[in-house]
């Protein structure tokens, strides 16, 4: 039986106002080369951390044994399903890389690494451009909510909560930058860089340079973060299978994590568009007085 699904999640969820933050923030980036590299140097850095989380509540949940116990099991060491929770959490962190694929961080890097060249950016630019401090206290407030405590079933499932939020507003993420880039500044800009790029090499192997993005999802398409989220409500399932309390209160955990993944990303969107647009400003300024 299914206790929860998508709409018990996004029920309470504002999609414009959400996906207005992302998309103002895009297509500020997307009017000049060095904002552009600004922003997803700002999105490969958060994305990177967050991939690595996955792996960490996987662990924390795995190790909390006797924590979920199958109720139709008598025998207390055949009834311990905790690995089977971390399993459908850990099938996300499994597409960030395996032996046979490129990590998704490797992707991203290739995707940064086209956005320098395409502003024309050397490395010593490129040096230059560091985490800034609210992004690094945004990296410490997505470390803190994603990898949950190992033994603390309300710790577990907000993890998994903010675990769950972070695939489906990925997949709205990713869809947008593919939208704004090769949509809506079509044949321009990037999107003209972008159709003359040569495939980036990758452990031997040839990748085009916007194959992190449509991996996660593509306008008017999807990608792997569908999979992802279906994976966490599977496991929110399992949980709800697996706990003596009422199915409210595990809905109640995995909301507060739901909800507080959704505001780590707004501010995030949020810092990037401010970043970007006095980026723009400093250099219109500078413009001005050349002439």
């Amino acid at each position: 039986m299914l206790y929860f699904s998508t709409d018990l999640f996004e029920q309470n969820l504002d999609f414009a106002t959400l996906d207005s933050a992302v998309h103002i923030s895009i297509k500020e980036a997307a009017q000049s080369p060095n904002a552009l590299y600004l922003f997803f140097h700002r999105y490969t850095y958060f994305n990177g951390y967050a991939s690595a989380m996955i792996s960490r509540l996987a662990n924390s949940i795995g190790l909390s044994r006797y924590l979920f116990l199958q109720p139709d099991t008598a025998v207390l060491e055949e009834s311990d399903r905790g690995m089977e929770i971390a399993a459908k959490i850990l099938t996300a962190a499994a597409d960030e890389g395996t032996y046979e694929n490129p990590s998704h961080r490797a992707l991203a890097q290739l995707t940064l690494k086209t956005v320098g060249d395409y502003a024309n950016l050397s490395a010593a630019q490129r040096n230059q451009i560091a985490a800034p401090i609210w992004l690094e206290q945004l990296v410490q407030s997505l470390i803190a909510g994603y990898q949950g405590t190992s033994g603390s079933i309300e710790s577990l499932v907000r993890g998994m909560g903010f675990h769950l939020a972070s695939e489906i507003l990925g997949d709205r993420e990713y869809a947008l930058i593919d939208q704004v880039i090769r949509y809506e500044f079509a044949g321009t800009r990037f999107d003209r860089y972008l159709q003359q790029a040569a495939s980036g090499n990758i452990d031997g192997h040839k990748f085009h340079p916007w194959c992190w993005i449509v991996i996660h999802s593509r306008y008017q398409g999807a990608g792997v973060e569908v999979e992802h989220s279906n994976y966490a409500l599977a496991a929110l399932n399992l949980v709800a299978q697996c706990r003596p309390e009422p199915k409210q209160q595990i809905a109640e955990w995995a909301l507060q994590g739901f909800d507080e993944f959704v505001s780590l990303q707004q501010r995030l969107f949020q810092e990037i568009h401010r970043e970007c647009f006095e980026l723009r400003q400093c250099y219109e300024a500078k413009a001005t007085v050349s002439i």
